[in-house]
């Protein structure tokens, strides 16, 4: 019944049932290649097993013969589809004579891990990144539950819209599953050896999970085959590498958590070493030292070796190749082994069999390219908004809004939308801030957006590179009407992002996956307007909110109205109420962490910042108000941000007023200003005098002012560039100053999170605290510990040449 077949053992009849990446393995292990045993669980042995599932809901009842009917454009509904079936395969009991089976063989490879690798053996369905592999032990729960869960990757919510896009039932899927030993390795990567053309060879440290996850960028090679000349070779950005951790004690990950880490009790001689929150997993991870991260992961010899190896390959084979390999140093070897770990042919030479249909290309897919304004990607129906004032009842949930420009008003179309598109606008701007809060991609500065894309269309959006790409309902290989559709490949090529959009099941919530934050002395905030924020936030590693973003805030508090309409009506006793109550939820939240709120900065008629409170105090005396309330309801960790604070006069207003209102100023609280009109960089002294208590630079009106660029023209998108050195001349000069002054200085435009690798600097400069916003926690928070890292490693080795030449 549970019949396995094991790689050495395979014969070409059995193409068909192993399915493609273990007939390749296995024809390389038979003529003596170093390949590591396996054996392959076949889709026969998958059907039994759903069909042994006691589902809990008549629509998955009978799931090996159903069509599953769901909606492939409604990502709420495939979203629930996916997660209920998933949770019932990875919850369900596996038969005891296959967990037997199962057993029996994993004894036979001699390992402390496993790696199940899922597939399918249908020879016309590409699905090249799109099922995950599993990495688990191997006792007797983890072999069942990574079978289970190599068997789910079929379901996720990516998988689920692939299927429905390429015309698949889920009768016609044969999954089978590769059964590995996961050992060790020195590095890993892949060689291209694609006939008479340059090869191309990628290496990285440990295990290639770093490569796959996209957590590091390998060393490039570029080989001329016949001479074996190395034309051209460039160091990778190797930070992090993943091995397997001594034993369960030491941890690991939850599968496709990655990042998260926390620093091990016995830091390695070469690097800082780390394990994955959470037992699920043996994977763990290291941050590599600057030496290693300067090294190239594969010596010569191996170079050459791996090259040797890939000739002879390809030569038994009979056509060009790409092959992944890893360096193992085993217990049982004198010296370190190459192995391979998965082979097939080059993506420019396709296998033709007898059993394979004849496929014509795709059309290389043509896309709308614009500016990638927030990260992620959606599959969803467009819906195109010409109507300065639209109605919301128009919106349906789920769509992908289509309009000229995206304004702060249009939040309550911004929650329902799984993405934006917008002509006009730029990256900093309002509507891109908000979709990066809400965790929707967007691309903006699309030019003629609105007339190309009609309502009903389906589109991927592609937040990450700036592409929106238009898909036929029917057939997404074809061409109709003169416009192009994306084809197969490209939805291959996108699948691990689409998952992000697509799946919440596809995601592990950060805050869970935590055990404790990676320990960093600056500190790090968060940029915040929503309060539907807070759950995905305050779980964080963060030191509180660093920028509360007023404007937008009051959106949600004021029912969507303008704050002058609240005046003009007579309500200002409400708009205390309202506002008090909306800011009260963000001090709860995260008490007794500091919450920085910036008052509003409306920039009507071309008055900005706090001079319009100089000719109109009315609203910002009001906002005084707000927090003088917070603050009497118990919550002393509200601080004020003044915004585009033109001059010390401005500021002494502003001052005055709080004190006149308020009697005294709390104990706790602080005053601080935004620095982003040029003029604090001359000023700051004067502004310390005059009761500052700290300063927040504001990368995106700094950069606008300094270079005179607007920042939200698509026109000069390319010129706005906060890494100009102007721009970070004047960074480093406020920084300085602040720490002169004895002040605290925060940054909290969007450079840092844009651009990680000014985190270095901000660092050796002084910075006291970088706030970004969610989506960009994760990554900055190990920006930040790299460069402590770097800079206490520079500090000690000048402390022992000191030492040295004394």
């Amino acid at each position: 019944m549970h019949n396995l077949h094991w790689l050495n053992q395979i014969q070409p009849s059995d193409r068909e049932t192993v399915g493609d990446k273990a007939f390749y393995l296995s024809d390389l292990m038979q003529r003596g290649y170093p390949v590591a045993a396996g054996f392959v669980v076949t889709a026969q042995t998958f059907w039994e097993f759903i069909s042994g599932i006691d589902w809990l809901e008549p629509l998955f009842a009978d799931l090996p013969n159903s069509y599953l009917y769901f909606n492939a454009d409604n990502p709420w509904q495939l979203q629930a589809i996916a997660q209920r079936i998933r949770h019932q395969i990875v919850t369900a009991k596996l038969p005891e004579a296959l967990a037997s089976t199962l057993e029996s063989a994993v004894q036979q490879l001699d390992a402390k891990a496993l790696i199940f690798r899922p597939s399918l053996s249908n020879p016309s369905i590409k699905t090249s990144g799109l099922l995950e592999s599993q990495v688990v032990w191997t006792d007797s729960e983890a072999i069942a539950t990574g079978i289970k869960r190599a068997w789910a990757e079929l379901f996720r919510a990516k998988s689920l819209f692939y299927w429905k896009r390429c015309g698949q039932s889920l009768q016609q899927l044969m999954p089978t599953v590769l059964v590995q030993p996961l050992r060790n390795a020195i590095a890993s990567g892949s060689i291209a050896a694609d006939g008479d053309a340059a090869w191309e060879i990628q290496a990285s440290w440990g295990l290639g999970m770093s490569l796959i996850w996209g957590e590091a960028i390998p060393d490039c090679y570029q080989v001329q085959p016949e001479t074996r000349n190395i034309q051209s070779q460039q160091l990778g950005q190797k930070n992090i590498a993943y091995n397997l951790a001594n034993d369960r004690g030491e941890g690991g990950t939850p599968q496709n958590s990655h990042f998260i880490l926390r620093r091990d009790r016995e830091a390695s001689a070469t690097g800082v070493s780390f394990v994955i929150s959470g037992a699920a997993s043996p994977l763990q991870a290291c941050a590599l030292s600057e030496v290693e991260q300067n090294q190239y992961a594969l010596d010569k010899p191996y170079l050459e070796g791996l090259m040797d190896m890939a000739e002879k390959a390809k030569t038994d084979l009979g056509y060009p190749l790409a092959m992944e390999w890893t360096l193992c140093q085993l217990a049982s070897t004198s010296e370190p082994q190459l192995y391979v770990t998965q082979v097939s042919p080059s993506n420019r030479q396709q296998i033709k069999s007898d059993r394979e249909p004849e496929n014509l290309s795709p059309p290389a897919p043509i896309c709308f390219q614009g500016l990638a304004a927030a990260a992620g990607t959606a599959i969803a129906t467009a819906q195109v908004i010409t109507n300065p004032n639209p109605k919301l009842s128009n919106f349906l949930p789920g769509g992908i809004l289509v309009a000229s420009e995206i304004s702060p008003e249009w939040l309550p179309w911004l929650k329902l939308a799984a993405g934006v598109i917008a002509e006009r606008g730029g990256m900093t701007g309002h509507g891109a801030i908000l979709a990066r809060e809400l965790g929707i991609p967007a691309v903006v500065g699309v030019a003629d957006a609105t007339h190309a894309i009609k309502t009903g269309d389906s589109l991927l959006i592609d937040g990450n590179k700036g592409e929106v790409y238009l898909m036929s309902e029917t057939n997404i290989n074809n061409s109709t009407s003169g416009k192009a559709y994306i084809g197969e490949e490209k939805y291959t090529q996108l699948s691990n992002a689409t998952a992000q959009s697509l799946s919440i099941d596809g995601m592990t919530e950060f805050s869970s996956m935590l055990n404790s934050r990676l320990p960093i002395a600056t500190k790090l905030y968060v940029n915040v307007s929503q309060t539907s924020s807070i759950e995905r936030i305050k779980n964080l590693p963060v030191d509180g909110i660093g920028l509360l973003r007023s404007e937008l805030m009051a959106l949600e508090a004021l029912d969507y109205q303008h704050p002058s309409i609240w005046l003009q009506q007579g309500r200002q006793s409400e708009f205390v109420e309202r506002m008090a109550r909306q800011l009260a939820l963000f001090a709860a939240a995260f008490a007794p962490s500091p919450v920085f709120y910036r008052s509003l900065d409306l920039r009507e008629s071309g008055i900005g910042g706090c001079f319009s409170y100089v000719l109109e105090p009315e609203l910002f005396d009001l906002e005084l108000t707000v927090i003088d309330r917070v603050y009497q309801l118990g919550y002393s960790n509200v601080n004020l941000i003044l915004p585009f604070m033109r001059s010390v006069e401005d500021f002494s207003f502003c001052r005055n007023r709080l004190e006149k209102l308020w009697g005294r100023l709390h104990p706790d609280f602080q005053l601080w200003i935004m620095a982003e009109v040029p003029s604090v960089l001359f000023l700051l002294p004067d502004y310390v005098k005059a009761g500052v208590q700290g300063i927040a630079i504001g990368t995106n009106d700094l950069t606008q002012l300094l270079l005179g660029i607007d920042r939200d023209s698509e026109q000069m998108a390319s010129a706005f560039n906060p890494r100009h050195p102007a721009v970070m001349r004047a960074i480093q000069q406020l920084i300085e100053m602040a720490n002169k002054a004895g002040i605290p200085c925060s940054i909290c435009g969007d450079a840092p999170a844009l651009y990680p690798e000014m985190i270095d600097s901000l660092i050796r400069w002084g910075i006291t605290s970088i706030s970004v916003n969610v989506e960009a926690v994760e990554r900055t928070c190990l920006a930040i510990a790299r460069a402590e890292q770097r800079l206490m490693l520079q500090a000690s080795r000048q402390m022992l040449r000191r030492s040295i030449a004394e």
